[in-house]
């Protein structure tokens, strides 16, 4: 039986404090380039796996962990798991300088609805050039690249869900 009081799920969009920009739309059409210490592909399942130093690319798009699982659908969507200690990735945000970086135990990427889900001591922050603007954190972190919303959940005994908000700079 789920305890919901003792489950601080909050829904949060990223539009509360921002102007609208969705991630960098050009790169969804740029090529992905992987580097990692080994790889080993097996073509018949469609599957990759790379270990060591891993370090995806594609465009703005950055994912680094110590290993990554990596398959192919029949459409040709990419999904993938990342772990590290920590596992990160950061992309820009379209028409504003702003990026999007994040970081946990285990990073899923969802290629066809353009989802990262982080679980164990997830964090995502919202970063204007180098300059931390908010933050949120929690065990579970479901974030969708193309409306730019996030679910953040605490797992039971994992404490609460957290976001650090920033005042805008001018503000009184």
């Amino acid at each position: 039986m789920i305890h919901w009081a003792g489950i601080g799920v909050f829904v949060i969009g990223m539009v509360l404090a921002t102007p609208q920009a969705w991630a960098e739309k050009a790169d969804r059409d740029k090529p992905t380039m992987i580097d990692s210490d080994r790889l080993n592909h097996d073509e018949q399942k469609q599957i990759t796996i790379f270990t060591g130093n891993v370090v995806l690319t594609k465009g703005t798009l950055v994912m680094r962990g110590d290993r990554m699982e990596m398959w192919q659908d029949a459409a040709g969507n990419y999904f993938g798991i990342v772990t590290g200690k920590p596992a990160k990735f950061r992309q820009k945000r379209d028409a504003v300088n702003e990026y999007m970086d994040g970081e946990s135990l285990r990073i899923d990427y969802d290629g066809q609805q353009e989802i990262v889900i982080l679980t164990n001591n997830a964090i995502m922050r919202r970063l204007e050039g180098d300059v931390l603007m908010d933050q949120v954190s929690g065990d579970r972190l479901n974030y969708n690249n193309i409306t730019e919303r996030y679910l953040v959940e605490s797992g039971d005994g994992q404490g609460r869900s957290r976001m650090f908000l920033m005042p805008k700079s001018g503000t009184k």
